[in-house]
């Protein structure tokens, strides 16, 4: 009996270490910029810009998080937001457009399930419908964006 219970028990065990899904780090030197400058990881923008993830399957992630620092307004009448990530995403077979502001520097960790639209308060979005992430910019600013992680699905 306790061969068999033992036997289960691998079996499962394999089951769920071939299942497992893994984070997966995005370099921002595989992004595509759109109306910023990128200088390594510091984005420039003399514009509205945006940092576009490469293009992804987002099923098996559960949200994104990412690291701003070292924020600077480059001209006086800049706006103190730091950044926004932008998602793009299939609902109903239209197109709908959401963003996160952030106003501080630091970790940020976004959860799909309860993203904080500007405008329609916290609403979840299904990682299978995901078709653009990007990081936006507002005029005259430059921050450093790191440790851009998608987070897999435990």
């Amino acid at each position: 009996m306790k061969k068999y219970l033992v036997a289960v028990f691998v079996a499962v065990l394999g089951a769920f270490c071939a299942n497992a899904q893994e984070n997966k780090t995005i370099d921002v030197n595989k992004c595509k910029a759109s109306s910023l400058s990128v200088e390594g990881s510091t984005l420039i923008s003399n514009g509205y810009g945006q940092l576009v993830f490469p293009e992804n399957d987002y099923t098996n992630f559960t949200g994104v998080n990412f690291e701003a620092s070292n924020f600077k307004k480059l001209d006086e009448n800049a706006t103190n937001a730091v950044c926004s990530l932008k998602i793009e995403y299939t609902q109903d077979g239209e197109t709908v457009k959401v963003s996160m502001g952030f106003h501080r520097t630091g970790k940020k960790k976004i959860d799909f399930n309860s993203f904080k639209d500007e405008k329609k308060g916290v609403i979840s979005i299904d990682p299978s419908s995901i078709t653009k992430v990007s990081i936006g910019m507002g005029k005259n600013k430059q921050v450093d964006i790191s440790n851009i992680v998608l987070v897999a699905k435990k």
